[in-house]
């Protein structure tokens, strides 16, 4: 597969942690690790990837010193095959924001999505269906977890 693609933490974690809708995530990776597509993480979103790993591999759903390093590991061997991490706009990301319900995190992903003209890999957050501006969405699986 080629193009551009900005993936939202969802996406990542579902690859992570051979969630359901893992294996479309993982092809989409394999492109990008492979330099045949372009693959982004929006800080935002970087950092929800990174405080949930912290978590799940914690004591008690709490983060430990061994658990954010796997988290910080995690976001570095992304980067190492080729993830590129990236601010988005902060006023169109505010401006998606301030439009409905979707959460900061995703709407720093929607906004680098539009901006780049890239397609947005995400989930089945219904968050992501009335979208205030033009993103082509991605739905790596069709129910929640």
């Amino acid at each position: 597969m080629t193009g551009e693609y900005v993936f939202d933490a969802e996406a990542i974690i579902a690859f992570l942690y051979n969630e359901p809708g893992h294996e479309t995530v993982s092809e989409l990776l394999d492109g990008v690790f492979a330099g045949e597509s372009d693959g982004f993480l929006t800080e935002a979103n970087a950092s929800e990837v990174f405080y949930l790993v912290a978590r799940f591999e914690g004591v008690d759903d709490t983060p430990t010193d061994v658990s954010l390093r796997e988290a910080d590991r995690d976001i570095r061997a992304l980067r190492r095959q080729g993830m590129a991490l990236e601010s988005a706009d902060w006023r169109h990301a505010a401006e998606v924001k301030a439009d409905g319900g979707i959460s900061l995190a995703d709407a720093h992903a929607v906004a680098l999505a539009a901006d780049r003209g890239a397609t947005l890999v995400a989930g089945a957050d219904d968050d992501f269906d009335e979208l205030p501006v033009d993103v082509d969405v991605l739905r790596f699986r069709e129910k929640g977890v």
